[in-house]
């Protein structure tokens, strides 16, 4: 059985093979903004996580979900990894709505995969990943929440949403302390930001 994380990547690289010939249009229909929300793009909370501005912007997002999603996966099953990933991902999208101004669009996956890499720090700490050079999921975890407080204390030039990644995070690390107390069910196989108009979280 293919992972959930799998096909969720597959996904991700579709829609960017899909929308990069028109990435203006992509980023003002199926980017997230305070202004295009209130305006009736109800469904750019959503879509905007299929959005990627450029290869490398989709390939480090890509490289998280593939590490992290896989170890939850494995941990707590395809569909409270899944939760976690949009549930979270969309709740902190939404949550950063006051960081930004109102007609900023923000694209791409790295909220969602901040609450992942969140909800590793309880969920998953010790499992570590050759991709990490083995080190430990949640040292590496701690390191990027750490990495982003820095960069969003420092960082002038706006091009990336770090307040949604740590929103994101605080998500994620507040839902995988509530599924760590809560066992897997029975009969359960568990499975194995962007950037804006032009900020990339």
């Amino acid at each position: 059985m293919m992972r959930a994380t799998y096909l969720l990547i597959l996904a991700e690289v579709a829609a960017y093979g899909l929308l990069s010939s028109d990435p203006s249009a992509a980023f003002s229909y199926l980017g997230f903004s305070t202004s295009g929300f209130l305006h009736g793009q109800f469904w750019t909370p959503l879509t905007s996580i299929f959005v990627h501005v450029d290869l490398f912007h989709l390939g480090t997002n890509v490289l998280f979900l593939y590490i992290f999603g896989v170890a939850l996966e494995e941990k707590i099953g395809a569909l409270r990894t899944m939760t976690i990933f949009f549930a979270a991902g969309i709740a902190s999208l939404l949550a950063g709505v006051p960081f930004y101004s109102s007609d900023t669009h923000i694209v791409g996956a790295s909220i969602a995969v901040s609450a992942l890499v969140g909800a590793a720090v309880v969920l998953a700490p010790n499992r570590s990943s050759p991709l990490l050079l083995f080190a430990p999921l949640g040292l590496v975890a701690t390191i990027y929440l750490i990495f982003n407080a820095f960069m969003l204390a420092f960082d002038q030039t706006g091009g990336i949403a770090y307040q949604s990644h740590v929103i994101g995070f605080l998500v994620g690390l507040i839902l995988g302390s509530a599924w760590r107390r809560r066992p897997t069910p029975p009969n359960r196989t568990p499975v194995n930001n962007i950037r804006l108009s032009q900020r990339r979280v």
